[in-house]
């Protein structure tokens, strides 16, 4: 069947079909129904005067196997673009793929390039959609512009679309308004009601670049209010590459240097970054490059491009190799260019170098339950420390400071060896004692043996638990935490003296791995 020019919004029945599987709606609480009617919604505020029609929602799986039916074959054709909506049902679902095939039996490439939309609510089933044989064969190297619509805590679960009745959520309403935008403009400029307004009107759709890069993007969270612009920026990496990208960035933070790592959502807006920045550092590891139509050398000669051309000085462009010893990605090796490593970084930008003393590390767990309670848990166990080091090292100037940090559990299995722990602290709140068991035993594994092991506790939270009397942890010390206030979780009185003897033993772990004390 020969393609199809791709339809003007007059000739449309459907403004976009929703592809997607009826159970993945039904598992996470209705949300391709609410994603649905915030689009709708949206589109009408943004195009205001322009007639829309509905959009099309598949409404349930269908049969796994035999033809599309005509009726929806149909549906698909009368359809100004399409959304994809991706979670574990849709990745099993090759009745949901054959929409797509269908989409793209009749609208080619063009329709890919121009009119599909791909909503991915959980990262583990895109990746397995994108790796399959069907998404291969249509799409070039298997690869598409695909916008996370999950959380970066648990990329498996989607961001909630509500707050509150009728309140969107800030984290859904970000990647959901670049959609929005891009989708009307296309139904403005191609539609068959009047012309976009003039960009001073208050109906004007604001413009956004193209969704056409073939990068799986990552938003990038916002700027603390009062935080200073970074001077130091990295360039975007693949996800296998982030935590030691962000290790570099945070080494540069504690010599004093401002850094920021960039996400691929960066090329959107053109690289506006550069034009602020004094530096851009180019991370890489042996991980591949990251595929893009705008520059066949990948990410890394993407960005260096773009660097070039907003004029920034090439001297200020810095190539950082996080693993010693590993082969030299295309672009350099091009350009003959030699890396450096993160002590050669840190000495070219003038970072001063952390005194081992100063850096203490408490590892809080942060899991799909309690993703934001680390902070205030480790508020408290900052002021404990504050009290043992005024006891164990008087005079010490200035006092010795503690950093908390979330430590994502949920993901434990690819989260680094914690060799630079001081504590450990992991949290008994909605899961059971056997998730505990298979927690603590996860995190062992990950800390080292013998006398150089750090020390750890299990908070234990009340509410959701109502234990009153001393509960096991299997060789772990539970203390338990009053968290009826979530913004101020405090120990309970009669184990504050627990809690100190825990920070005690941080104190002497963290000396110890200093080399202060044998």
């Amino acid at each position: 069947m020969a393609c199809v020019p791709t339809p003007d919004l007059q000739d449309c029945k459907f403004s976009a079909f929703i592809s997607y599987a009826h159970a993945d709606d039904a598992a996470w609480f209705h949300w391709v129904t609410q994603f649905r009617d915030e689009l709708e919604r949206g589109l009408s505020a943004l195009l205001r005067g322009v007639k829309l029609p509905r959009t099309h929602l598949s409404g349930e799986n269908g049969p796994v196997s035999g033809v599309l039916g005509e009726e929806l074959k149909q549906r698909i054709a009368e359809s100004f673009a399409m959304v994809i909506v991706v979670h574990d049902n849709y990745a099993q679902s090759d009745w949901c793929l054959r929409e797509l095939a269908y989409f793209h039996q009749l609208f080619g490439d063009e329709g890919l390039r121009e009119r599909l939309y791909i909503v991915a609510m959980g990262e583990s089933a895109m990746l397995a959609v994108s790796g399959g044989g069907v998404w291969q064969s249509l799409l070039p190297g298997g690869q598409q512009l695909w916008i996370p619509f999950f959380e970066e805590q648990d990329r498996n679960r989607p961001r909630e679309v509500y707050l509150a009745p009728g309140l969107v959520s800030p984290a859904f309403r970000k990647p959901f308004e670049r959609l929005r935008s891009d989708l009307a403009q296309k139904l403005a400029g191609r539609g068959g009601g009047p012309e976009p307004a003039s960009p001073r009107s208050p109906l004007a759709v604001p413009p956004v670049p193209p969704l056409r890069t073939l990068l799986p993007v990552h938003l990038p969270s916002p700027a603390l209010p009062g935080s200073p612009q970074a001077r130091v920026l990295f360039g975007f990496v693949p996800s296998a590459a982030t935590a030691s990208a962000q290790r570099a960035v945070a080494a540069l933070a504690a010599g004093g240097v401002t850094a920021q790592l960039l996400t691929p959502d960066t090329v959107f807006a053109d690289f506006v970054d550069f034009d602020n920045a004094e530096h851009l550092v180019l991370a890489f590891d042996d991980s591949p490059p990251m595929l893009t139509t705008l520059s066949p050398g990948g990410h890394l000669q993407l960005q260096r491009e773009a660097w070039a051309r907003r004029g920034r000085p090439d001297a200020n462009l810095h190539w950082l190799a996080l693993n010693p010893g590993m082969s030299l990605p295309p672009v350099l090796q091009q350009q003959q260019l030699q890396p450096l490593t993160l002590d050669d970084l840190l000495g070219r930008l003038g970072a001063r170098r952390a005194e081992p003393s100063r850096a203490v590390r408490v590892y809080i767990e942060s899991n799909r339950h309690e993703r934001t309670l680390w902070e205030p848990l480790g508020e408290q166990i900052q002021a404990m420390w504050q009290q043992v080091c005024t006891r164990m090292a008087p005079g010490r100037t200035p006092p010795l400071s503690l950093r908390a940090r979330g430590l994502p559990v949920d993901q434990i299995d690819a989260f680094p060896d914690l060799d630079d722990a001081d504590g450990v602290v992991l949290l008994w709140g909605k899961k059971t004692s056997e998730a505990l068991v298979a927690q603590i035993n996860k995190v062992e594994l990950k800390l080292p043996s013998g006398r150089a092991t750090a020390p750890g506790i299990v908070a234990y939270l009340m509410p959701p638990q109502a234990s009153s009397e001393p509960v096991p942890a299997w060789g772990w010390q539970v203390l338990r935490f009053d968290a009826s206030d979530e913004s101020a979780i405090g120990v309970i009185d009669d184990e504050r003296g627990e809690l100190e003897r825990f920070v005690e033993k941080v104190f002497r772990r963290h000396q110890q791995r200093a080399g202060v004390m044998p």
